[in-house]
């Protein structure tokens, strides 16, 4: 389990999520996550965190 303070950067991830890239995107909060790869991915701080 994590925290809320915790994040773990998905790694080596260069695809751009956004309107229209495809993965089902899902409000959290203040911000979007997307589903790829079987979990969910939210920007942050120039990279992709995996949720």
């Amino acid at each position: 389990m994590t925290s809320a303070t915790d994040h773990l950067a998905h790694e080596n991830h260069t695809h751009a999520h956004g309107k229209d890239c495809g993965h089902v995107a899902i409000p959290h909060g203040d911000h979007t996550d997307y589903v790829h790869d079987g979990h969910r991915h939210a920007a942050h701080e120039g990279h992709w965190d995996d949720h």
